[in-house]
């Protein structure tokens, strides 16, 4: 008997054009600066609020706390609106400075961290973020990736399409052939949320945490109803990135790491076909 294996010819394509590919680089990098530095910023007052105040003694939306602070093993608890839960040795680190008392903060900082230089990493980073997304918005509707490459069709938004592509997710399975090199119904919809709704939010809440900024465009506080709303906004927007960054990072090693990390690198991607027996 023969054997009727159908062999495979593999095929190349320009699949992310320059453009692209600097954009994501240069905003992965900046992005996880911005979390890391984000976070021990964060650190100095570790609690949420809604309005124009914000700080002891106003009710906050949500903070970690430690009602015995000053007992030799400070407790720790985590406060949502009034549901109150003891994370305890699972969220938050108490530090010592001796003379100085002890410190609540989320996440111990480097021994030889400044605020300062903190805040001007942040700052750099987010206009890094804040300057490459317009322009990058910009970019996919001249260049008409937008329309080609990143909106879903009539028949991916249907049930049957959405339901198929969340059941080969979540059994792992990776797209193989001409399927895995367009990005599926679920990609789209994460890459639009993520710029052009998350993106901007970010830059605009951050923005609107600067007097400088606020004082030259006080419709700011209008938008975000005061200072810290738009910094609780600011810590959920984070929060949810982090969340979409770690997702990606996996699918990523799922779909074929050496193979998608080098078209974001090179542009080009080898699409394997099969001929027909």
């Amino acid at each position: 008997m023969t054997s009727t294996a159908q062999p495979v010819r593999p095929r190349t394509e320009l699949r992310h054009p320059w453009p692209v590919r600097v954009w994501h680089w240069a905003n992965a990098g900046a992005i996880v600066i911005l979390m890391l530095t984000g976070l021990l910023i964060f650190d100095i007052h570790p609690s949420l609020y809604w309005g124009d105040d914000g700080h002891a003694g106003v009710a906050a939306l949500a903070s970690l706390t430690s009602p015995d602070l000053a007992q030799a093993v400070p407790s720790v608890e985590l406060q949502i609106g009034r549901w109150r839960w003891d994370v305890t040795g699972v969220i938050g680190t108490v530090v010592d400075e001796g003379d100085s008392g002890k410190y609540l903060l989320v996440a111990a900082p480097p021994a030889d961290w400044e605020f300062g230089a903190t805040r001007g990493w942040h700052f750099m980073a987010a206009w890094i973020v804040g300057l490459s997304v317009p322009l990058y918005g910009v970019y996919l509707i001249v260049s008409r990736r937008l329309s080609r490459r990143l909106l879903p069709t009539r028949a991916e938004l249907g049930r049957r399409s959405l339901a198929t592509e969340i059941w080969q997710h979540l059994r792992l399975r990776r797209a193989h052939g001409e399927a895995a090199a367009r990005y599926n119904v679920l990609q789209k919809l994460a890459y639009l949320v993520v710029l052009f709704v998350l993106l901007p939010l970010a830059v605009l809440s951050g923005l609107t945490m600067s007097n400088a900024i606020t004082a030259q465009f006080p419709v700011l506080f209008v938008l975000f109803d005061g200072r810290q709303s738009a910094r609780t906004v600011h810590f959920l927007i984070a929060t949810l990135l982090s969340l979409f960054l770690a997702t990606h990072v996996f699918q990523v090693c799922v779909a074929g790491f050496r193979t998608l990390m080098r078209s974001m690198i090179t542009g080009r991607f080898v699409v394997e076909t099969r001929l027909r027996p």
